[in-house]
Formats: C-alpha cells, sequence, structure tokens
C-alpha cells in the first residue's frame, strides 16, 4: 500500500465521520415537521387536538380532522382580517400535524400478522 492510497483511505473515513455525525443530524432538523414550540404553550397530544379519544378508528380521526378543517376553510374566513386569517391557517396546520401524528400512531400500534 502507498502512502497515497493510505491518505485517501484516512481522508475518506474522516469526510464519512463528519458526514454521519454532522450533516446527517443538520439535515434531519431541517426536514422536521413540527414548529418550533411557542413559549409558554404546552405539546398537546394528537387526540385532544382533534378533541377525540386515543384509541380512536381511522374512520374517527378521519372524519375529526375534516370537521375540524372545515371550520377554518378559505370561504368561512374570507371577511376576516389578515391576522385572524394568519391564524386560522396556523390552525390548519396544527391539524394537519396532528392528524399525521396519529396516522403515524395507527400503522405502528397496527396489529401485524403473518403476511402472505
Amino acid at each position: 500500500m502507498t502512502g497515497t492510497e493510505l491518505a485517501v483511505i484516512i481522508g475518506c473515513g474522516v469526510l464519512g465521520y463528519w458526514l454521519v455525525a454532522v450533516m446527517w443530524p443538520s439535515l434531519r432538523a431541517g426536514r422536521a415537521s413540527s414548529p418550533p414550540p411557542v413559549p409558554g404553550q404546552q405539546a398537546v397530544m394528537w387526540h385532544e387536538e382533534l378533541g377525540i379519544a386515543p384509541d380512536a378508528a381511522r374512520e374517527t380521526i378521519e372524519a375529526a380532522f375534516r370537521a375540524k378543517v372545515a371550520e377554518y376553510h378559505p370561504d368561512r374566513i374570507a371577511h376576516l382580517p389578515i391576522e385572524a386569517r394568519e391564524q386560522a391557517r396556523m390552525r390548519v396546520l396544527q391539524l394537519e400535524l396532528a392528524y399525521d401524528a396519529a396516522l403515524r400512531d395507527l400503522e405502528w400500534l397496527r396489529p401485524r400478522g403473518r403476511e402472505l
């Protein structure tokens, strides 16, 4: 093995470590779907956000989500001031995040059988 080959191997090892240790976490943090928490505001569980039981069925979750989002439909809030419309948009974002969390929980908790 020559010195050049050894330098390339060590350089690639250092570069790989840097990518995994530094870049990967920063890339994952950049893709985070939840907005930063507002100071003084406590996190709310998805079932509390949607107003349903934590063991609700998928149909119930979908119905609750659609009903809550319908309250903030653009046609219903068009007459409100811009600030209120922005708050409604943020509320819909919170509901979408709660809905996504509910579906993730359903997928995670779904009983798994033998697949043929």
